[in-house]
């Protein structure tokens, strides 16, 4: 037993305990496969965000790219310097984790895009805002190392020329889905005090790269999925045009079930306008004088249908008609 028993040792030391078929692992493999040399090639994920294909929202695509190429014109003419922007891509993610990677001081701007309901944000990069002040004021685009210089009064009147200098670039930019207009409501510097709703909404980022000189910045428009839903149907279809739906054609149908509908109408043949004391006076065997008219008036409701002429007809009273309407 002892024998054995060492035998069985040392079969398990030479990794061969198992099946007598199956391959031994050395040392060096068993060594190769504990190392931790993979550790280089492991990609970090974010699970609180994530990119938008083009498919899935392919007229927001085109339309940011517009939108990007057209700022470019309108940055270099303001500044009268050459500025390029480049559309980086669409980003969705919860408004919490994108209120949290926002700097501060920020230079945000809150933004209404009418009709579309709720409130967007248009967020500038603020070591870019300073460059194109400084080159609007006719300087060279010095940087500074101050991060409270973006909160200066001057800086965020700038900021609100750019958003206002937007306006016509997004008018003409988003023409082939919807017409809209640009407002500013308002600005912040605080991200905290950025109301931006509910933290578990999703919203979606259109990521835009500057390039003036050495200087290169972002520009973000934060728009919440709940602002761009009314349009989404045409923000994923691939002409930009709402998929139409067949309808059934109601106006027939609805004319020949108004030719059917009954309605009341009556005719006032006389009317009396006595005071309150006489009214109150009056006891039964009085009569109130009236007038007989050359024509009354066919009401429907009051809405004046025709004249015709009081008399009787096949002993009844009845209205003959004249005219159309109240003339």
């Amino acid at each position: 037993m002892a024998e054995a028993s060492a035998q069985s040792e040392e079969s398990n030391e030479a990794g061969l305990g198992a099946d007598p078929g199956r391959a031994a692992i050395s040392e060096e493999e068993v060594s190769a496969l504990l190392e931790n040399d993979a550790a280089d090639r492991v990609v970090p994920f974010d699970l609180s965000s994530r990119r938008i294909s083009r498919t899935q929202l392919p007229m927001l695509d085109f339309l940011c790219r517009n939108f990007s190429e057209r700022v470019a014109v309108s940055l270099s003419t303001l500044v009268s310097r050459e500025v390029t922007m480049q559309f980086d891509g669409l980003q969705s993610a919860k408004t919490a984790d994108l209120q949290a990677a926002l700097p501060f001081p920020v230079s945000l701007a809150v933004i209404r895009i009418k009709p579309l309901p709720g409130l967007g944000f248009v967020s500038v990069d603020p070591a870019l805002l300073l460059v194109l002040l400084d080159v609007f004021f006719g300087g060279q685009g010095r940087t500074t190392s101050d991060p409270q210089a973006a909160a200066a009064p001057a800086a965020q009147r700038f900021l609100a020329l750019l958003v206002r200098n937007f306006a016509a670039d997004l008018t003409a930019a988003w023409a082939p889905i919807t017409p809209v207009e640009l407002e500013l409501v308002k600005q912040e510097t605080n991200p905290r005090f950025a109301q931006m709703g509910d933290p578990n909404s999703m919203m979606i980022a259109a990521k835009f790269v500057v390039t003036f000189g050495a200087t290169t910045g972002s520009i973000d428009w934060l728009l919440p999925e709940a602002l761009l839903a009314p349009i989404r149907e045409a923000l994923a279809s691939e002409s930009g045009k709402a998929a139409v739906r067949p309808q059934t054609a109601w106006a027939p149908a609805l004319g020949a079930m108004l030719q059917r509908a009954d309605i009341e109408a009556r005719a006032i043949l006389a009317e009396a306008q006595i005071s309150l004391g006489d009214l109150v006076r009056l006891v039964p065997g009085d009569v109130i004088p009236i007038e007989a008219p050359q024509q009354v008036t066919l009401l429907a409701g009051d809405v004046p249908l025709y004249r015709g002429k009081f008399g009787v007809s096949q002993g009844r009273n009845a209205l003959k008609i004249l005219s159309r309407g109240s003339a």
